[in-house]
């Protein structure tokens, strides 16, 4: 299949984003009151020795990329205003600027203990969830030991075209999850798990209208090899149906927010051929941040995965996603045409679909959303429902892909006096959460660590630990 050249996309008039972010951080900071978590970003991180350096020996501890504290500390310099401006720098400079071995130990550190418990291997585990951290990086994603070296060996291949910045691929859909609103699917509820909706004949624990997770649902447990962009398909009612091609000539319409909600010229708006969802580049060291003039995609690369844990993880961090960002992805769909009561964008007249995300989806918006979902007294509804649905699909999934009979030396854990039983999934989304409370980013590590060691007898942890004793902060 040749590659597929999008037309212009809102992301090619901002190449600076990372710079307009930066830039503008503090005044935004500055102006937007404190607000509940609402998505998951990387909490955990290791500081390099020479903060300039990006390489070279770390400080063997963890830390907390964002500070976490805001909401639990009596400290002055913890108070609500300071802890934005705080929290949000502190995370731009961690993560994105220096990318200092960040990660998101709900899309982590979670995933992989919960696929352990259930039986997957070590490498299954650590794959499973390494898809799903790399389903936000540019790169790829490398894994660290417990003294916060890379592993190298432990690297993921690089999703570019499904990550979080990349607009002119729409990587933003697989975080900022629209819903399908056609054929008379409505959305009634933010997205829920029910055993007993059904998909096309299909059995599926969400509503029709989560067009997007249903679609990479059916791929990750091997019913198609195929992703197509934004989950839209020839045959809407057929999960096996092809994604468009060039030659049907389907434009979507997409308005998504920059920055912020009251700041001018603020909506990237542009259509682009709706077909196959790239995803990974083929010559990655030639691609540079979001610009995908000079990236060439594979696009057998969906078809090479699909079925496998590295698929799972990736849908399981689109639908944690759909839960975390609900703020902007419930009022945000897709329709047929145009179907609101605002007058149409001239670019909208005459394209096959559109897609408008609110003004709150806006980058300085979300980014301010951002408070982690780890390392308060309370976590977030969205949290404690990403947990739920993950460790309930990993189940499924194993289930239907007859893991067991394809890996006879495979088995599920034994839980320990005092713990939970694997089919007890509220105590142990609770037992995980409450594992999550702790402020101090070893600690939670630390934490999952002595779950996964003490209460089910799951050893090395994926760090390479195996008594859970981390080096003491200096």
């Amino acid at each position: 299949m040749p590659h597929r050249s999008h037309l212009p996309h809102p992301n090619r008039q901002h190449p600076g984003l990372i710079s307009h972010i930066a830039a503008g951080i503090l005044m935004a900071a500055s102006v937007l009151a404190p607000m509940t978590a609402h998505a998951f970003a990387e909490d955990l991180c290791f500081q390099y020795a020479d903060p300039q350096a990006k390489s070279g020996d770390v400080i063997p501890h963890a830390f907390n990329c964002w500070n976490v504290q805001c909401t639990d500390s009596v400290k002055p310099e913890n108070e609500p205003a300071g802890c934005l401006v705080k929290g949000v720098t502190r995370y731009i400079n961690a993560t994105i600027a220096k990318g200092l071995h960040g990660r998101n130990m709900v899309h982590f550190d979670t995933l992989f203990l919960f696929s352990r418990m259930l039986g997957l291997s070590d490498e299954d585990a650590f794959n499973l969830a390494a898809y799903s951290q790399a389903t936000d990086l540019v790169g790829g994603y490398v894994h660290t030991d417990q003294y916060g070296k890379a592993m190298t060996a432990r690297k993921t291949d690089d999703l570019q075209g499904i990550t979080r910045l990349n607009n002119p691929t729409g990587g933003y859909s697989y975080h900022f999850v629209p819903w399908l609103r056609t054929h008379g699917h409505e959305l009634s509820k933010s997205l829920t798990y029910d055993p007993d909706y059904l998909l096309h004949g299909l059995k599926s624990p969400y509503a029709n209208s989560e067009a997007l997770i249903n679609h990479l649902r059916v791929w990750s447990f091997g019913g198609r090899q195929t992703l197509c962009d934004f989950g839209l398909m020839k045959d809407q009612n057929n999960p096996q149906s092809e994604c468009f091609s060039d030659t049907d000539d389907k434009l979507i319409f997409v308005s998504i927010p920059y920055f912020a909600p009251d700041c001018t010229d603020c909506r990237g708006e542009n259509n682009f051929k709706v077909g196959w969802q790239e995803i990974v580049p083929t010559n990655a060291g030639a691609c540079g941040g979001t610009d995908q003039e000079v990236c060439a995609y594979d696009p057998d690369y969906a078809t090479k995965i699909h079925g496998t844990p590295k698929s799972l993880g990736i849908y399981l961090h689109v639908m944690a996603d759909r839960l975390s960002h609900s703020y902007c992805t419930d009022p945000a769909f897709i329709t047929e045409g145009w179907d609101r009561k605002q007058k149409m964008p001239e670019l909208a007249a005459g394209t096959a679909y559109s897609v408008w995300f609110r003004d709150s989806c806006g980058t300085i918006n979300h980014i301010a959303k951002h408070y982690p979902e780890t390392g308060h007294k309370k976590l977030p509804e969205q949290t404690v429902k990403a947990m739920d649905f993950s460790y309930l699909e990993i189940q499924e999934w194993i289930k239907e892909s007859k893991y067991f009979a394809n890996n006879p030396q495979q088995k599920t854990a034994t839980p320990k006096p005092g713990y939970p039983r694997l089919d007890e999934t509220g105590k142990i989304v609770k037992m995980v959460g409450d594992a999550l409370k702790q402020a101090d980013a070893g600690g939670r590590n630390k934490a999952l660590c002595e779950i996964a060691l003490n209460g089910y007898g799951i050893t090395p942890w994926h760090d390479g630990s195996t008594d859970c004793k981390y080096p003491a902060k200096k």
